[in-house]
């Protein structure tokens, strides 16, 4: 906190400095936005995702193969991209976190997202192993995001995986 009771901007908690209360709080509670995202796309509940962005955010997942659009566009997207697998289980990991001002951060947080899909005839799992990068910001009292981008390492689990491996490379030449 600085002298003015303001927080302090320039803090950079990823690097190990011991936070004040109120930005132990904020950190807290961005750590909770990418968990309620996790929990959200795992129970297809997509007012609950949308609600989790600001109305003007923007989302990329064209590297895993997805689409890039704002909340409302890929919302209305993700219960036809998704209807593709029998079940998904979400994990984040590794959440760094940088403050950029009173109301605002940047983060990276890794992620796997393991999935069952039926591919021609065969129960798989498939695999996305990555990261997202985030911006945030606190409005009216809620950390939402106003930036995520996802930055896919790689993709695994079979046929399916190496149907989608060829389409994505295919994208991308």
């Amino acid at each position: 906190m600085s002298d003015d009771g303001t927080h302090d901007d320039r803090q950079d908690l990823a690097d190990g400095q011991v936070p004040d209360p109120a930005r132990m709080a904020d950190l807290l509670a961005i750590q909770g936005l990418a968990v309620a995202y996790a929990g959200a796309v795992d129970d297809a509940d997509w007012d609950r995702w949308e609600a989790l962005f600001t109305a003007d955010a923007h989302i990329d997942y064209a590297s895993s193969g997805g689409i890039v659009g704002t909340p409302a566009e890929v919302a209305a997207w993700m219960p036809d991209a998704m209807s593709i697998f029998t079940w998904t289980m979400h994990s984040i990991f590794t959440h760094e976190i940088h403050f950029t001002g009173a109301d605002t951060a940047t983060g990276r947080v890794h992620l796997l997202n393991r999935n069952g899909v039926e591919w021609k005839g065969e129960e798989e799992i498939f695999d996305v192993g990555g990261f997202y990068e985030d911006d945030y910001v606190l409005v009216d009292g809620h950390w939402r995001f106003r930036r995520r981008v996802e930055r896919t390492i790689y993709l695994d689990g079979g046929g399916f995986a190496a149907m989608l491996r060829e389409m994505i490379a295919k994208q991308q030449s």
